[in-house]
């Protein structure tokens, strides 16, 4: 029996981690992932951020404070530009910085160690190093004494650095921490990321309440505010453009989590695998089909969801229109009037009315059977 079983057949390709990270598939996701976070981050800032609570006119505020200009250039902060694009900059340094964090964990650990030790020296040197120097000068010409007043004032430029490095890694920390999740494969990273983001909307949302920003008086005028209910539907006649940014928002949040998870995942799978199926080309096919699963299933199924979200937000337009073809419009007025449709509740009865629908036609319609034939059909042609 022992001379009838045959070895595992190797191929070229096998799923060692050094070779399946430069596979087409893993980097795919790892982009489409950079391109969700981005733009989400891009969505978040245009709609609640710019011209309300930007970190630029924050930098304008302490300059009035201080009296100085901050160290960091205006092309750096993009305090010379102005709506979306003082965000264009900030970004690359998040990505660079990121990326940067995300590569020294993938490096051994001394040289991690070598990596950060030079960082903290360069920055000593680089923020106290002056003082230091002109301190001990100062001692050594003039005795012992508390320094004077043209050496403490060398400590001006490195605090004001760091206060506005700060600031800005605040603004930058769901971009941070989302390059390194997604190229250093940190499922920590990740949901940092995600965190920072639906935290800062909670707390916006909070402190938006009516109740609570007439409180705050002028900080309270500040923030940016919009009726995503009463303004009319200007996005394919079902939701208003704000109703459509916090949907994109959503499903952008989505598509940076499946595709990175995504990624995390089918890598920690291809590791534990033991070294004999590593080289087997039949796990080596197995992979392939399950990151262009992966890959279509993240295309198709998040965009069913943009237009199935954004029908049910609408459908109250639907049934308004429903009614006044059949009833008339002047019941129909007053039906579009009422508060259960204007109001949030409103949008919430409205959404589930449409799941409701779309329940139903499960009896009428074989959902899971259209689209085995739709795989099917794409894999024939494969």
């Amino acid at each position: 029996m022992a001379g009838e079983v045959s070895p595992q057949a190797e191929g070229l390709r096998t799923l060692h981690l050094r070779q399946l990270r430069k596979q087409w598939q893993i980097i795919t996701l790892q982009v489409m992932a950079t391109i969700a976070l981005v733009w989400m981050y891009l969505e978040v800032v245009a709609t609640y951020v710019v011209g309300s609570i930007d970190h630029t006119q924050l930098f304008e505020l302490l300059e009035t404070s201080l009296g100085t200009e901050l160290p960091l250039g205006d092309w750096l902060t993009g305090s010379e530009r102005s709506g979306l694009a003082r965000f264009y900059v900030p970004i690359g340094l998040g990505l660079g910085l990121g990326g940067g964090m995300a590569l020294l964990a993938f490096q051994t650990p001394k040289m991690q160690q070598r990596i950060k030790l030079g960082f903290i020296i360069s920055m000593i040197l680089l923020l106290a190093g002056r003082f230091v120097m002109s301190y001990s000068w100062q001692l050594v010409s003039d005795g012992w004494g508390a320094p004077g007043n043209d050496v403490l004032k060398l400590l001006e430029w490195p605090l004001l650095t760091m206060l506005s490095l700060i600031i800005l890694g605040f603004y930058l920390l769901p971009i941070i921490t989302g390059t390194k999740g997604i190229w250093g494969l940190s499922r920590r990273g990740v949901a940092w990321s995600i965190g920072f983001i639906l935290l800062f909307l909670a707390i916006h949302a909070i402190l938006t309440f009516p109740l609570i920003r007439t409180q705050l008086g002028e900080y309270g005028s500040k923030l940016n505010t919009f009726e995503v209910i009463s303004s009319e539907a200007t996005v394919f006649g079902l939701v208003t453009a704000e109703q459509f940014s916090l949907i994109l928002i959503a499903c952008l949040m989505m598509v940076f989590q499946e595709s990175s998870f995504g990624v995390i995942g089918q890598l920690e799978y291809a590791y534990r695998l033991p070294e004999s199926c590593k080289r087997d080309p039949e796990y080596v096919a197995q992979m392939d089909n399950l990151l262009n699963g992966h890959l279509s299933h993240t295309a198709i199924f998040l965009s069913f969801t943009v237009v199935a979200t954004t029908i049910a937000l609408g459908f109250h337009s639907v049934l308004l229109e429903w009614v006044s073809g059949i009833s008339g419009s002047q019941w129909a007025a007053q039906v579009g009037e009422s508060i259960e449709l204007t109001l949030t509740y409103g949008l919430v009865i409205s959404a589930l009315l449409f799941l409701g629908l779309t329940a139903l036609l499960r009896f009428v319609i074989p959902w899971q059977r259209v689209w085995g034939l739709i795989e099917s059909s794409f894999s024939s042609r494969n």
